[in-house]
């Protein structure tokens, strides 16, 4: 969501307000070096509430699609924890980017590594994306514990949580250790394969998010349509309003201000139509799935306003802060 350092960027307000969003949260965009352009620039001029996971590169994405984690010197441990005292109000995280030979060249794990350091001297937890990850993930996870979340567990890609037709014991043994699991479709990240083959164990996700970004909103939408697919899968509709509400705040430890309707609250309010009828739906790796029903925005209320118009006058469940 950091406009205009990456061609990855999409400006907050208008994809949030059509998509009954009313808090977004960056994984990662900004880094130590950059995260004040981002509060000028994004959080500042934002109706669209606005809180990040500081990327452990002290660069962020700036350098898109250049691996940010090339070089170790980014890697500033130092720099990161006092971006995190400045601006405990937005930073909710440390965001890191296993994505590979192409994003941590010789580095390997040291940036997961310096992210779990930032992690032990802030108490905030880690994010890590394991899409493309050239780790075993049992190795990526071996840095996770309580509180710490897996961005993107249903890619399809190599190392990921599928272990021939389920879910990988050492998944499991992280979830039992409280690690978090986090959609984060994508434009690569999302396998209907590996959801279905979750949904077989009930390996829910904790959260559900769309990673939306310049490349990836063509198949990932909105939120209603990553949500959409849960169901499509399986997910029970309770759960996935949960995921998208009163657990995300959770996971960022906000649950006292936002992501349930309570007295005394800021009124953001998503009301979304439940449409049944047959709907085609697509993943990251091209896969296809017809489900008979999907979730659609009608209306986005952020502090009592109605911000984001209804298409159409059909409304259904009305949900606070995705």
């Amino acid at each position: 969501m950091y406009t205009g350092v990456s061609p990855l960027t999409v400006p907050a307000d208008e994809v949030c307000s059509p998509a009954g969003v009313t808090t977004i949260v960056s994984a990662g965009d900004a880094g130590a070096h950059t995260i004040e352009g981002f509060r000028q620039l994004i959080v500042n001029q934002s109706r669209t509430r606005v809180l990040c996971f500081l990327h452990i590169s002290s660069i962020g994405l700036a350098s898109f699609p250049v691996g940010e984690s090339l070089v170790e010197g980014l890697l500033d441990v130092g720099a990161a924890e006092a971006a995190i005292a400045r601006f405990p109000e937005f930073i909710v995280g440390i965001k890191v980017r296993q994505g590979g030979a192409g994003v941590t060249g010789s580095n390997g794990l040291e940036p997961l590594r310096r992210a779990a350091q930032v992690k032990d001297l802030t108490g905030l937890p880690v994010m890590v994306h394991i899409t493309d990850s050239d780790a075993p993930i049992e190795d990526l996870l071996g840095f996770l514990n309580q509180g710490d979340i897996v961005t993107h567990c249903f890619t399809g890609s190599d190392h990921g949580l599928r272990e021939r037709n389920g879910i990988s014991n050492a998944a499991l043994a992280a979830r039992k250790r409280g690690v978090l699991f986090d959609v984060g479709h994508g434009a690569g990240s999302f396998d209907f394969g590996v959801a279905e083959a979750a949904a077989r164990m009930g390996f829910w996700p904790d959260t559900i998010s769309t990673d939306l970004h310049s490349i990836s909103a063509p198949t990932a939408k909105s939120l209603p349509s990553v949500m959409s697919k849960m169901l499509a899968v399986g997910m029970p509709l309770k759960e996935v309003i949960e995921a998208t509400t009163s657990r995300a705040a959770k996971a960022i430890n906000r649950e006292s201000s936002i992501g349930s309707l309570v007295v005394g609250r800021v009124a953001d309010i998503a009301v979304l139509e439940k449409r049944n009828g047959e709907v085609q739906l697509t993943d990251t790796f091209g896969n296809t799935r017809t489900a008979d029903r999907q979730l659609m925005a009608r209306a986005t209320i952020r502090a009592g306003v109605v911000w984001g118009a209804p298409a159409h006058p059909g409304i259904g469940v009305a949900v606070l802060n995705q």
